[in-house]
């Protein structure tokens, strides 16, 4: 096992102290109590995440079912829509 330590006071007397929201693990220190996450990794969207958010709110699915289905906030897919000038231009019903 790789000895992990403490990027404050260098000790090797850490333990696993859960994990972040992003799923990675939180590691605390034993002797200064910091609490850090070793691999950091990013909630932001893939690109290929956004464009099919963009591309389902042009379908006009519903916001809440976007959520759902990519499992992301309604407050995000609402970001999207006003960002995406595409997605939020609802000109009705072509005659």
């Amino acid at each position: 096992m790789v000895a992990v330590l403490c990027p404050d006071c260098q000790s090797d007397d850490v333990i696993r102290f859960g994990v972040n929201p992003s799923g990675t693990a939180r590691l605390r220190c034993k002797s200064c109590r910091r609490i850090w996450t070793p691999a950091p990794r990013s909630r932001a969207l893939s690109p290929e995440a956004e464009a099919a958010i963009v591309r389902a709110l042009a379908e006009r699915v519903s916001q809440r079912g976007i959520a759902r289905t990519f499992r992301v906030s309604r407050d995000t897919v609402r970001a999207l829509r006003k960002k995406t000038p595409t997605a939020s231009s609802g000109t009705g019903c072509p005659s």
